[in-house]
């Protein structure tokens, strides 16, 4: 399949389609990939402009091999976030951009190597699933900058690592390590630096393998345990999945014995 490629935020977020991957890259590495606001922005719209393009997995990254995501651009604070009132208006930017992650119906998962902090954590939060390359350092610095951390982002963090965890990370401000991270359920796998493309396109094969209406039921109905008033929508897709040429062709392939072929439909 021919490569689709599409730029935001200036090409500070660049998106590629190829095959059945929408690799989703945050583009600052002189900063670290750091996340100005205008990358906060412009998220949502490249998140649709993949989910449009049909890809089955979106892959979350950061340009170069020293970060992920190294936090928010802090140099931006004087004018983006300098006071309750303007903070505000950029956690707004920020809850769209983390739910056009949530809402996103297919596999969204952070490839991360390198630092995860702050804000890094926020979006790495808002992903289905994270990998990570080994050596890599995960934080919540809030606390050297004297700033209050956001309800729905400590909400997410806590339920992905336990309340006595995140709040760890935020007493403390420290770096912690793969290990650390992966005993806390916050990590799916730690691989090798150089294995973690291959690992990452590894675990699409497998996405690409099952059905994809049925992920897009189970992504909402995860989401409704924490929502109820997401309830209805999660029901229905999973109505809708029992009314699929999807669930024929995986009833059709059992009975034949091979492989099923869905599409989606």
């Amino acid at each position: 399949m021919q490569q689709v490629e599409g730029q935001f935020a200036d090409g500070r977020i660049q998106t590629e389609r190829e095959g059945p991957i929408g690799w989703l890259t945050f583009n600052q590495p002189e900063r670290l990939n750091a996340v100005r606001r205008d990358m906060w922005d412009a998220l949502p719209a490249a998140v649709a402009w993949l989910v449009d393009l049909g890809v089955r997995a979106i892959v979350v990254l950061g340009a170069g091999d020293k970060s992920f995501i190294s936090g928010a651009d802090i140099a931006e604070f004087d004018v983006q976030r300098n006071d309750a009132a303007t903070n505000r208006s950029f956690t707004e930017s920020v809850t769209a951009a983390t739910g056009s992650l949530l809402a996103a119906p297919v596999p969204v998962i952070a490839m991360i190597k390198g630092y995860c902090i702050g804000g890094g954590m926020v979006i790495a939060s808002a992903c289905d699933m994270r990998i990570a390359a080994e050596g890599s350092r995960f934080g919540v610095p809030a606390g050297k900058l004297g700033l209050g951390y956001e309800v729905d982002n400590l909400a997410r963090l806590q339920g992905i690592v336990g309340s006595a965890l995140a709040m760890e990370m935020i007493a403390t401000a420290r770096q912690f390590t793969t290990d650390d991270m992966f005993r806390a359920g916050f990590l799916n796998r730690v691989v090798t630096r150089e294995g973690l493309e291959r690992s990452v396109r590894d675990f699409v094969d497998e996405i690409t393998a099952t059905a994809p209406m049925t992920y897009a039921a189970a992504k909402l109905a995860s989401r409704a345990a924490r929502d109820p008033s997401l309830n209805d929508a999660a029901q229905a897709a999973i109505d809708a999945c029992f009314g699929s040429n999807d669930f024929k062709e995986g009833r059709a392939a059992f009975h034949a014995r091979r492989a099923p072929s869905f599409k989606g439909n």
